[in-house]
């Protein structure tokens, strides 16, 4: 039986801002899954089973890692850095 097919789209934005000659300040954005796009993970594929045939569990879900929304298939998650660069 075969599972869903993935999509994910992510997005990552950086500036520098020039302070002095070699100093400068870094802001980075990042958008994991921009549009919130539902990846359906594990179809039950157990034939007598009242869920036969369905996803019963996320993507994310079913990789079974610690952190679900950095991964491919997790809830849009978003992140911002800012480095001194000297």
């Amino acid at each position: 039986m075969r599972g869903f097919g993935a999509s994910q789209v992510n997005l990552a934005i950086r500036r520098d801002f020039p302070i002095r000659e070699a100093l400068h300040l870094q802001f980075r954005a990042e958008t994991f899954n921009i549009l919130n796009h539902p990846n359906f993970g594990y179809v039950d594929p157990i034939l007598t089973d009242a869920t036969f045939g369905q996803s019963t569990k996320m993507l994310s879900q079913s990789l079974g890692t610690v952190a679900s929304q950095y991964q491919q298939g997790g809830p849009r998650s978003m992140q911002f850095a800012l480095k001194f660069v000297f």
